[in-house]
C-alpha cells in the first residue's frame, strides 16, 4: 500500500509523547452504579479535563477499542440552528427544549446537540456494543443518545465522554444522571394546532383567516390553559399551551465520573513526589511496551511478589511496584534471580519484560541460567522514553 510523507510526519506521530500523563481518579460521589461506586473504569466513562490530557489517559486502557468518535465542526460562536444532512431530525430549538425539560430551567448552553442527531449517527456508525467517544461532550447528548439506543433494543453501548469547562459535573454529568434515573418535568408542554404559509391571496381574506384561527381557540380551549396565534417567517402558526407535572422514566444504566491526577513524572518515582497507583502506572507501562491497551482483570495476577499486567503477542509484561517510597528504594523492589525463574516457570510460553526500580541479576546471569524463555529487565525511571517511529 503506498505510503504518504510530509514534513513533520514523525512529530505529530509522536505528538502524544510531548502531553503528560494524568491518571483518571474516580469520583464515587458524582458516579452513579455498581461501577461508579467501585471506581471501575471499564464502563462508561465522565471525565472532567483537558481534553488533550483526557485522550492520554485513556490510551493505555482504550487504544484500538473505540468504534465511533464523534467529532463536530463548528465555530466559534455557535449558531442556531443546526444544519444536517437530514431534514427529519431535532434542530437545535428541539433540543434547547429537550435540554430545559430534563432540568426544569433554561440551561445556559447555546448550541446543544439534538439527541435525535447523535442516535442518527450512532444507528449509521456504531453496533450494539460500540464504544463511543465524545471529547467535546457539552450538554452531554451523546451519553444521552446511548443510553436511549440500549433501552430500545437492549445493546451494550458504553459512552466516554470528556468535557473541560466547569459544568462537567453540574450539566454533562447531571444531565445523564437524570435520564438514568428519570426525572420530573415541570414546564410548559406546547402542541401545535395550525400552520399555513400567508399568502397575498389570504392576506386579501384576512377576515376569514382571523375568524379561522378564533374558532380553532373555542374548538381547543378546554384542553389547553391558553392558545396563542403568532407570524414567524411567512407562516401563521397557532399552538396551544399547557403547564404541566410529570415524571419521565428513566433510561437506567451507570458510569464513573472521574477527574485528572497529577502528571506522571518517571524521573521522581525514587524520589517520592509522584507516586501512582499500580494500576494506573501498569496500564502505561503495558502500553508502552505493547501499544495496546492493557487488558482489565477481575482479579490482580502476581509471581513471586511480581505483579502482572498482561501479554501482547510477543511477550509478558511485569512490573515490581508499590506506590510506597520506602519500598520502592528496598531491596525488595528489584528483580533477582529467583524472581526471574518464578515467572518465566509461570508462563514459559514467550519471553517476559519486568519494570522495576532496581535488579540484582545481571543480563549476562540471566542468559545463563536455563530459563524457559527469556526475561528481560527495565528500569522504572527511563521506560517512558520511548520515540515511536512512524510504520
Amino acid at each position: 500500500m503506498p505510503e504518504l510523507f510530509f514534513k513533520g510526519k514523525e512529530f505529530v506521530f509522536n505528538h502524544h509523547l510531548a502531553v503528560p500523563f494524568r491518571p483518571l481518579v474516580p469520583d464515587p460521589k458524582r458516579s452513579i452504579g455498581e461501577s461508579g461506586e467501585n471506581g471501575r473504569l471499564d464502563g462508561n466513562l465522565i471525565i472532567h479535563g483537558d481534553n488533550l490530557h483526557a485522550l492520554k489517559a485513556l490510551l493505555p486502557l482504550y487504544a484500538g477499542k473505540v468504534d465511533c468518535i464523534y467529532i463536530e465542526i463548528a465555530p466559534d460562536v455557535p449558531r442556531a440552528p443546526w444544519s444536517t444532512i437530514w431534514d427529519d431530525v431535532d434542530q437545535n430549538r428541539q433540543a434547547k427544549a429537550n435540554l430545559t425539560a430534563i432540568f426544569g430551567r433554561d440551561e445556559e448552553f447555546d448550541s446543544p446537540k439534538p439527541t435525535a442527531l447523535v442516535s442518527r449517527v450512532l444507528e449509521i456508525a456504531a453496533r450494539n456494543d460500540s464504544l463511543v467517544l465524545d471529547s467535546f461532550a457539552g450538554s452531554g447528548t451523546t451519553g444521552h443518545a446511548v443510553l436511549a439506543a440500549n433501552a430500545k433494543d437492549r445493546g451494550n453501548r458504553r459512552f466516554i465522554l470528556v468535557e473541560c469547562e466547569d459544568y462537567a459535573d453540574t450539566l454533562t454529568a447531571e444531565r445523564v444522571r437524570r435520564v438514568i434515573n428519570g426525572y420530573k418535568f415541570q414546564g410548559t408542554q406546547r402542541e401545535e394546532l395550525h400552520r399555513e404559509r400567508l399568502t397575498f391571496t389570504s392576506l386579501k381574506k384576512a377576515d376569514t383567516l382571523l375568524n379561522h384561527v378564533e374558532s380553532i381557540k373555542h374548538l381547543e380551549a378546554h384542553r389547553f390553559d391558553r392558545i396563542k396565534a403568532e407570524v414567524k417567517d411567512g407562516e401563521l402558526i397557532v399552538t396551544g399551551e399547557r403547564e404541566v407535572t410529570q415524571k419521565t422514566e428513566g433510561l437506567g444504566g451507570e458510569f464513573t465520573y472521574c477527574t485528572l491526577g497529577a502528571a506522571v513524572e518517571m524521573d521522581k518515582l525514587l524520589t517520592g513526589e509522584n507516586l501512582p497507583a499500580f494500576d494506573q502506572l501498569g496500564a502505561l507501562l503495558f502500553h508502552m511496551a505493547t501499544n495496546q491497551a492493557r487488558p482489565i482483570a477481575a482479579q490482580p495476577e502476581e509471581v513471586a511478589g511480581v505483579g502482572y499486567l498482561g501479554a501482547s503477542s510477543a511477550q509478558h509484561v511485569w512490573l515490581i511496584y508499590r506506590p510506597d517510597l520506602n519500598f520502592l528504594k528496598s531491596r525488595d523492589a528489584a528483580l533477582t534471580l529467583s524472581r526471574a525463574k518464578a515467572i518465566a516457570a509461570a508462563k514459559p510460553d514467550k519471553p517476559h519484560l519486568v519494570y522495576a526500580p532496581a535488579r540484582f541479576v545481571s543480563k549476562r546471569v540471566l542468559e545463563d541460567a536455563g530459563l524457559p524463555c527469556e526475561v528481560a529487565f527495565a528500569p522504572l525511571p527511563f521506560a517512558l522514553y520511548r520515540v515511536e517511529r512512524p510504520q
